[in-house]
Parts: C-alpha cells; structure tokens; sequence
C-alpha cells in the first residue's frame, strides 16, 4: 500500500528537528514497515503551490492513501508577497480539484493545520494585534466541512494540539518539535487503525 502524505512544512517534517524525529518516519514505525510511506510536504507551500506539483509528486506515485494537510501558507501577511494569499473562495475550489485528480481508488485522510503560538512567530506584529492563528481558522474550517462533506475521516490535528502547543510547538510558533512529531504520528496511527485504512 502506497501512502503519500502531502502537504506544507508540517508534512515535510525538517523544521528544527533531527531526520529521526520526522512524524512520517515514526508513522512507519507504528505501522511495522508494512507500507510504503512518501513524504510530498513542501516547506512554505501555500495551497495553491502545492496543487501545482499534485500530479508530478503526488499522483505520480499511484498512491492508495493520501493524507492531505496544507493551507498554513494561505495568509503571508508579508506585503511584498500578497500575491501569495489564497482566498477562501480558491482554497475551496483547490480542495475541489483536488478531489477531482484522485484516482478511484485512493483514500483521503485530511489533516487540520495545526496550532499558532502568536506570541512566538516571526509573522507576530504583521497581522493586525498579532493574531495570526485566528487568521488561519477560516482555512481549517473550510478544510472541517471538505472532509465532512466528502466522508473523509478528519485528523482535526489542531484541536487535539491545541491544550497542549507549549509543550508540543518549537519556539518559532509553528513547527513541531521532536515531541510534537510522536504526537502526529501516534495520532495518525490511530485514525488509520480506527477507520481500518491499513
């Protein structure tokens, strides 16, 4: 069975952490090696730049499952880069196309970006009063209602962080540290074995 998990620099995993500590390694760990796991995550990708390598990294691979996780770029507050921002509106229709390219086969797992820690991100005085994770909970909303409406099983990795961020985010605010990788990949595990997809 071919994985592919897909998505921005929470997929990817490399952000101040060791190769060891990647969610996605863990995860085939937990999963006894019995898969074929590739890691399609590109750091700093909004969604739109993701869907752009949808069939050169990810349906390439005839993939059986993908877990989808992305739309933490969508809202660069850098002004020189607010051609970058997707709307709702594209969001939406980027998670419709994305429907429409999965081969008959494959199954969707989709993943809530996770927590902000405001206080903690280089972005902090961009946004208005520093609320950079209010400003991404309209994307994860709409990713919320693309999985329900679609019969995906959700991993809404946002909430199940969100008492815990301090101890599972690196100091940056938004990556995952070696803790917060387990975490994901224990999570996952779960949802996989829940749903019996492996």
């Amino acid at each position: 069975m071919k994985i592919v998990a897909f998505g921005d620099s929470i997929t990817e995993g490399k952000t101040g952490v060791e190769l060891e500590d990647n969610w996605l390694l863990k995860l085939d760990h937990l999963l006894e090696h019995k898969h074929i796991l590739i890691n399609a995550g590109h750091g700093g990708n909004s969604a739109r730049e993701a869907m752009e390598r949808y069939e050169s990294e990810v349906l390439v691979h005839d993939p059986d499952l993908i877990l989808l996780e992305f739309g933490g770029n969508n809202q660069d507050p850098r002004p020189e880069r607010s051609h970058r921002i997707v709307s709702d509106e594209e969001f939406t229709a980027l998670l419709e196309k994305f429907k429409a390219g999965l081969p008959e086969k494959c199954k969707v797992v989709v993943i809530t970006f996770p927590p902000i820690i405001d206080e903690q991100h280089i972005f902090y005085t961009m946004v208005p009063g520093g609320k950079l994770d209010e400003a991404a909970q309209m994307h994860r909303y709409i990713v919320r209602e693309f999985a329900k409406h679609n019969n995906y099983p959700l991993l809404d990795l946002y909430k199940l962080m969100l008492p815990r961020k301090h101890e599972l985010i690196l100091p940056d605010g938004v990556h995952l540290n070696p803790a917060g990788h387990t975490f994901f990949a224990e999570e996952t595990a779960k949802l996989l074995r829940e749903y019996n997809l492996v």
